[in-house]
């Protein structure tokens, strides 16, 4: 069943290798602050819309504690170009062929977006692109980081379509 807002998280135990060769364990990020996870494929049309607001997310509010972390179901070397084609910046794990992640959330599509708090709860959840909710889900990880909402569209982001299917 796919996990909702208000459940536990089903963290995988144990650590995942970023594309960069880094690791991650998610339990231990929590222990420090809340963790935005975003599992995406590369060629997910909705995916790509999404993950450069990910990054104004992470740009804005990782220094209010904030851990944003990619779930790649792609390979090391196209998730590399994923993360230099969009700017992305913070970590993105690479699942590999067993998608533990994906699998242990019971993901329905891509992108699925979740903001868990340090007690292992859901905060908010949210899948596909649709730019209207983008607001909402900047003002809820506000609202868990102590931060002031702040618009997650600007003006800037007029060429970006209301609702990209995945």
């Amino acid at each position: 069943m796919v996990v909702e807002q208000g459940q536990l998280a089903p963290l995988p135990a144990g650590t995942f290798a970023d594309a960069e060769g880094g690791e991650h364990d998610l339990r231990q990020l929590l222990a420090s602050g809340p963790l935005l996870i975003g599992i995406y494929k590369s060629s997910c049309a909705s995916s790509k819309q999404m993950f450069p607001f990910l990054e104004r997310i992470h740009q804005r509010l990782g220094e209010n504690g904030l851990h944003v972390l990619g779930v790649s179901q792609d390979s090391e070397n196209i998730t590399r170009s994923f993360a230099r084609r969009y700017g992305i910046t913070f970590p993105i794990i690479v699942e590999g062929p067993d998608f533990p992640i994906s699998r242990a959330f019971d993901i329905a599509a891509t992108p699925t977006i979740y903001l868990v708090t340090p007690d292992e709860r859901v905060a908010f959840t949210t899948m596909g692109f649709m730019k209207p909710a983008l607001d909402l889900m900047g003002n809820e990880i506000a609202d868990v980081v102590g931060a002031s909402h702040e618009p997650l569209v600007t003006a800037n982001d007029d060429s970006v379509p209301m609702f990209v299917p995945g």
